[in-house]
């Protein structure tokens, strides 16, 4: 089974409580199916990812057909890295469809930062024992709807809703910055939205809608092939009940993104709040940890990544990004 791990490359200094574990992988016709890509450092399973998608480098190398699902991407979490900070094994591994066995795709060894941020102001929210979702008095100006959204969020959308057709449920859409897109795509998009003058503004820009009021969803249980949330879930005051409306009419798929908030875990070095994550009407603050917990409530799988990367770096160069980015499934 052809495979690589392109990133992080041998000895590349890594932040242990977020790194991106990227690459490849061919399954030959005769080859068992893939149900599961993890990352392992030694004995530690620190993150995994249930989606190939097309890498044309990787196609063009082995003469593959246009679509052929090879690339992978994740994002580990090492919660105790070597005391002594020194490199630690990291190997790839693909646990099989039929249940049977895990195989060792490829191996690496990667250096963390000589730095623990999780002792800064705010780095209670880089532990994942830190579940509990945090408040608006645990942390602390309104902007409008956006007309239009981010092209890296509209790619990995099309990327984890899988082709289509597929019938999409967009709530608490906005002015529905991600519907023209999808719409031309195939999809079925349908907003629904609680602001009046967000569901004029639909009207005015033909996206269909419904109005509906924020507690109940009109429409039948699975009713959707899957549900969006963008940056919705930060505003929702008790987002259980709403969850679990949503799972009703869309009980495969749900994507969210909310901002991140680990951020300010990393941030307190440089005396920087990202603004709109203390925007008056933001009442949840989210982890990746308290993401998934609440999510797994609902549906059976919940990946989760980050995407739009945030404009300063940690002092040792490290990426940060302000969003995060689940993708919730059940059979």
């Amino acid at each position: 089974m052809p495979a690589h791990l392109d990133e992080p490359a041998a000895g590349t200094l890594v932040d242990p409580l977020c790194f991106l574990v990227r690459g490849w992988l061919w399954l030959k016709a005769d080859q068992p199916q893939i149900a599961v890509v993890e990352a392992w450092a030694e004995d530690t399973l620190i993150g995994e990812t249930r989606v190939l998608f097309e890498r044309p480098d990787v196609s063009a190398a082995f003469n593959l057909p246009p679509g052929t699902p090879t690339g992978f991407e994740l994002f580990a979490h090492h919660p105790s890295p070597p005391a002594d900070r020194g490199a630690f094994p990291l190997s790839l591994r693909a646990r099989l469809r039929d249940g049977t066995h895990t195989v060792i795709l490829d191996r690496t060894a990667a250096t963390p930062l000589d730095r623990d941020y999780r002792t800064n102001h705010f780095g209670v929210l880089l532990d994942s024992r830190t579940t509990a979702i945090q408040r608006h008095d645990n942390i602390w100006a309104v902007g409008p709807s956006q007309h239009e959204g981010s092209g890296e969020l509209a790619g990995l959308l099309r990327r984890y809703l899988g082709p289509p057709p597929a019938r999409l449920l967009a709530v608490g859409c906005g002015f529905g910055s991600y519907g023209r897109g999808l719409l031309a795509d195939g999809y079925e998009w349908l907003g629904a939205e609680v602001n009046p003058a967000d569901c004029a503004e639909l009207a005015r820009l033909g996206l269909p809608h419904r109005q509906v009021d924020g507690r109940t969803l009109p429409f039948a249980d699975a009713a959707f092939d899957a549900a969006l949330c963008i940056e919705v879930l930060e505003h929702i005051d008790d987002p259980r009940p709403f969850l679990r409306e949503i799972a009703r009419v869309a009980p495969h798929r749900l994507i969210v993104s909310v901002p991140n908030c680990e951020l300010l875990g990393y941030l307190w070095d440089h005396l920087a709040t990202p603004w709109h994550m203390l925007e008056a009407t933001h009442v949840n603050f989210f982890t990746r940890w308290s993401l998934g917990a609440l999510l797994r409530e609902f549906y059976a799988h919940v990946e989760l990544r980050f995407h739009t990367p945030y404009p300063l770096r940690t002092i040792e160069g490290t990426p940060l990004h302000y969003n995060l980015l689940a993708v919730a499934s059940s059979p």
